[in-house]
Order: structure tokens, then C-alpha cells, then sequence
């Protein structure tokens, strides 16, 4: 029972700050401003998040493993590359959504490389690693090398870094034009998997470098 009150006094520490983030920004909010606004004491909400940074960090956890789920149903039910790069490109979209001001607030610590919350810091390395691992995941079928595959699949999680940048400026409707770019990607790289194998050394030279700075 203890751990049930615990927990769910800490998804409406979580869910309460995510509120006053997308109402007021991220900046202008404070851990008084959550606690008061979730009727817990300002000492539980810090007992549970120590920062607005520890929330944030549950915001990226949360947001990976919603959209980890999601990417492998629908990758699931496709049946070409094409079709799983495609699921996992756009529902990254579809599970931040709702958070585009929200990103906007935050995407200046995830390129800061001073922040905890850097998309490059340790402290993000294993939400990172399970946002790769997707990646992989829609190349296994496609039987690659290890060393290719696994720098292709670091290449693909910088592009969706890419897009996910795009999407926080997109004022489109319904951010089509996003949904366009994602389209358009995979339209482009796709069709040059058949000739992936060919590149492996290529691969392993990348994946050496990036092993050298930390990056793999």
C-alpha cells in the first residue's frame, strides 16, 4: 500500500510539474509552484524530484519508453525497412506532440554541454542508448554487419535529433511539414540499404572514431 501512495504521489509531482511547464514554461516555473499546485509539502516534491532537473529527466524516461512501445507495434506490422524507419521516425513525433513549447524551453540545456540534461551527458546516456536501439532494431532485418549497422543506427538517432529540432519550429498544421521531412528521409535513404554492405569498412572506421569521443 506504502509503495502504491508513494508512487502515485510521485506521477502527480511528475504530471502536475509537466502542466505548469506546457502552461507557463519551464523557467518561470518553480518546485514551490509544483508542490503548492499538486497539494504536497515543497520537501515532498523534492524528496521525490530534487530538482526540476530530476523532473525533466522522468519526463525523458517516460517519453522514451511511450514512444519504445509504440515504435515497436507499429514496426511490428510493417514489412520493408521502409515501413519501420518510418514507424519509428514518426511516432517520435507523435509522443511529443502535445510538447512542443515544452522542447522549446528544454532543447536550450539538451544543447548545452554544461547541462546534466544534455543530450550528450551521462546522465541521458540511457534513454540515448534505448532511442539507438530502436534504430537497430528496424535494421536487424536487413542483416548488416554488426560495426555498419550499429553506426548506421547512430546516424539515424542524429537524424531524428534533427527532426525533432525541425518540429519544434514547425508552425504548420498539424506539423505537416515534419511528417513531410520524415517522409521524405526515408524516401532518400531507404533505397540505399541494399548497398550498406559494401560500406561496412566505412562502418567500422565511423564507429572507431565515435568509440574515441564517447559517442558509441
Amino acid at each position: 500500500m506504502t509503495t502504491k501512495k508513494s508512487s502515485a504521489t510521485r506521477e502527480k509531482i511528475l504530471e502536475t510539474a509537466l502542466r505548469l511547464f506546457r502552461k507557463r514554461g519551464f523557467e518561470r516555473t518553480t518546485m514551490r509552484d509544483v508542490a503548492k499546485a499538486a497539494g504536497v509539502a515543497v520537501g515532498a516534491a523534492y524528496y521525490y524530484f530534487p530538482s526540476k532537473d530530476a523532473l525533466v529527466m522522468a519526463y525523458y524516461e517516460r517519453t522514451q519508453a511511450n514512444h519504445t512501445t509504440l515504435a515497436r507495434e507499429k514496426m511490428s506490422a510493417a514489412t520493408s525497412l521502409d515501413g519501420r524507419l518510418r514507424a519509428v521516425l514518426h511516432t517520435k513525433i507523435d509522443t511529443i506532440e502535445r510538447d512542443r513549447k515544452l522542447l522549446s524551453a528544454l532543447f536550450r540545456s539538451a544543447g548545452d554541454p554544461a547541462s546534466e540534461l544534455s543530450i550528450f551527458a551521462g546522465k541521458t546516456r540511457r534513454v540515448r542508448d534505448e532511442s539507438i536501439a530502436l534504430f537497430r532494431e528496424a535494421l536487424a532485418a536487413e542483416k548488416l554487419p554488426a560495426e555498419l549497422e550499429s553506426a548506421l543506427a547512430l546516424a539515424l538517432w542524429s537524424l531524428s535529433m534533427g527532426i525533432v529540432l525541425f518540429f519544434i519550429h514547425d508552425e504548420s498544421p498539424n506539423h505537416e511539414k515534419t511528417r513531410r521531412l520524415v517522409d521524405r528521409s526515408v524516401e532518400t535513404l531507404a533505397p540505399m540499404m541494399p548497398m550498406a554492405p559494401m560500406l561496412a569498412p566505412l562502418g567500422t572506421s565511423v564507429l572507431g572514431v565515435l568509440r574515441e569521443v564517447g559517442l558509441a
